[in-house]
Parts: structure tokens; sequence; C-alpha cells
């Protein structure tokens, strides 16, 4: 028998396998695949919940999981959760905001946008005038969040360790405006500290959130599973239902 058309199958089988399997050796998938992810974040109502529930854990679970890597999770401050993936200790920080970390592995893709609010006393703003209404006034927002960095003007920034300080500073008039994230601010605002009837609630900015990774070699195989699966969530429609599921 001439082996020739032999040959010929064989290449042909092998070339369709190729094929076949390309999404699985692309480069985010080779190599010594880590087995777990270790993620630092706040605890954001809905979001990060303490006991693992929220939109972006079961965000994270999607990428990751179905591919053999366990999630864990830290929660820390949002100042608390940077500082960890510098020095290592974590393998990503959660829903960081743009060139917040400088010389950080930040994910390709952000995976939520933000909707950043401010509040303020009625009787303290005649007229509402966009950021303009709050150029040089006292502003305040979670330490680390570094809001005046995507300011269009110059304000003066008060930071404090929690929201529930903050509320209370603002009904003193001791600062003019509290900015923060529209699902945080509910959350504050639901505790019954001030009385709402009394505020109202601007949007400022929309800012995109990333995974940020450590920036070791763990860090980077971790990154490019991320890049490599996520849009592929998203194009499933997987992404989509998260959202729905959480109504974000």
């Amino acid at each position: 028998m001439n082996p020739e058309p032999l040959n010929a199958v064989k290449k042909t089988i092998f070339i369709v396998l190729m094929i076949w399997l390309c999404p699985l050796c692309s480069p985010a998938m080779a190599g010594n695949k880590p087995n777990e992810i270790i993620m630092a974040s706040e605890e954001w109502t809905n979001a990060t919940n303490r006991d693992g529930t929220g939109l972006y854990w079961d965000i994270f679970r999607a990428v990751y999981e179905p591919v053999g890597i366990k999630t864990k999770f830290i929660i820390q401050s949002f100042e608390g959760s940077v500082s960890l993936v510098k020095k290592h200790r974590v393998d990503a920080a959660v829903g960081i905001y743009p060139e917040m970390i400088e010389g950080g592995l930040f994910s390709q893709y952000p995976f939520v946008k933000d909707y950043v609010l401010v509040l303020f006393q009625k009787n303290r703003v005649q007229q509402w005038n966009g950021q303009k209404t709050l150029q040089d006034k006292k502003v305040a927002w979670i330490k680390g969040y570094a809001y005046d960095k995507y300011l269009e003007v110059p304000v003066v920034k008060e930071e404090f360790n929690r929201r529930e300080n903050i509320l209370r500073r603002l009904d003193q008039n001791q600062v003019d405006f509290f900015m923060d994230t529209r699902n945080d601010m509910e959350s504050v605002l639901n505790q019954g500290i001030i009385e709402v009837s009394r505020y109202t609630v601007e949007t400022v900015l929309d800012l995109d959130r990333y995974l940020v990774f450590a920036s070791n070699t763990k860090g980077k195989k971790l990154k490019k599973i991320f890049d490599h699966r996520f849009p592929r969530l998203i194009q499933s429609g997987e992404i989509e239902k998260l959202f729905a599921k959480w109504n974000w």
C-alpha cells in the first residue's frame, strides 16, 4: 500500500485537531497554571459581601473556577487591599480605578463601571453646576479612593476610614460634600444616620473598576487567564446574567 495517501490523511486529522484545540493552547491557558487566586477587597454590599456572595465574587468565580483555579478572598479596607497586592501578599486587589497603582498589572478589561455620586444638604447649594459646584469645597470620601485624580476642579479633600463618620461630619456642616459610589452611598444612607429628606445627590463621575494583580510570575499568569476568559463570558451572556441576578 502506498503510504502517501495515509500520511496525507494523518496530516489532515492533525491540522483539524490543532484548530479545534487552539483556544485551549492560547498563552492564557498554557504553562503551569496556578491552582488558586487570593483576592483582597473592601466589603461592598451585594458586590463583595463578607460571606462570599456578591456580583464581583460571582464574576471572578465564573472566570477562574471552570479552569480549575480556586477563588479565595480577604476583606480589607480599600487602602489595605492596595497595600497587600503591592507587597505581593495577595494575588489581586479588587475594584481599583485606572492608574491608581503605579506599575500595577491591571486587567486588560474593566469588570464593572462605577457611578460616583456626591451627597449634600439642599440648603447649602443654590444651583447644581456639575463639578464646578465642588471647586475649592471640602469634599469627603473614603481613604485611598483618590477621587481628586479624576475631578476636573480642585477640591479640599477630607479622607475618612468610615462612611458613617463622613455622614455625621456632613450633618454638622464640617464638610460640604460626601463623595462615594452609588451602591455604597445607598447602603450607608439606609442606616438612618441622617434625615435623608434634607439632602440630595448628583452624579459627578463614572469610573471603570479593574482587577490589579501582583507584579510577579503568578500575577502575570492570572492576569492572562482573566484577559482571555472575561471577554468570552461577556460574549456568551454569562456576565449579563450575573448583573441581572444582582440587579446591578
